[in-house]
């Protein structure tokens, strides 16, 4: 199958929305949340239903009340989830394009033919012909919301979502050595991560390529 990648670029879009992006708490604004439920009400009821039936959900789909704030801190992070994706946010993005990967495999399952030496699970993987890469631009400064989010991310999507940024260090006592230009001030590194690389104690991931 020819190989495909979908590049998607990424400076200041949120990545995922946030409890205090959708409600503030003040009385004297209309919540963000509240225009997404009223935009998509028959969603927000099916998706609190299916949080009631997996876990223990204290207010059903209507929210009569009215009150977010009765909605826990954890249930907020599945809400802003759903919202996260019917409004305009990497994370969107991200899990349309990454319908690829699935969709290859089922197209493998489909057209297997189980005879053959193909056929093993250990040989087909769809991130082998299909990559969702995201250029973080500002990935090297990202706050730790930020990188709670990308991380997020990486647990979330399949294999094939990949991430590349730029990364830089200050001139050392080689760069001399190593031919860099005397009016550059930093040395620039284009760097790529994916789900497989190790969590650094920042809460970033060692690259699995580094390059000069």
């Amino acid at each position: 199958i020819p190989g495909i990648t979908v590049l998607i670029p990424h400076l200041k879009e949120d990545i995922l929305m946030m409890k205090e992006d959708l409600y503030s708490g003040s009385e004297d604004t209309v919540p963000l949340i509240d225009w997404v439920k009223a935009r998509y009400p028959d969603e927000f009821k099916a998706f609190t239903a299916r949080m009631q039936a997996s876990s223990q959900w204290s207010i059903d789909g209507s929210n009569k009340s009215g009150r977010w704030s009765d909605y826990t801190d954890g249930q907020w992070q599945a809400i802003s989830v759903w919202a996260s994706m019917r409004l305009q946010t990497l994370w969107r993005t991200v899990a349309g394009m990454s319908l690829y990967h699935s969709v290859l495999q089922c197209h493998y399952e489909a057209q297997t033919d189980e005879r053959s030496a193909l056929a093993r699970a250990d040989v087909w993987d769809p991130s082998d012909c299909f990559t969702c890469l995201v250029s973080m631009q500002l990935y090297r400064t990202f706050t730790p919301t930020q990188l709670e989010h990308t991380n997020r991310m990486f647990a979330k999507f399949p294999s094939s979502f990949k991430v590349a940024y730029i990364d830089f260090a200050e001139k050392n006592l080689t760069a001399d050595a190593d031919a860099v230009h005397q009016h550059q001030r930093r040395r620039y590194f284009s760097c790529l991560i994916d789900r497989s690389c190790s969590l650094l104690p920042d809460g970033r991931r060692a690259p699995k390529f580094r390059i000069e």
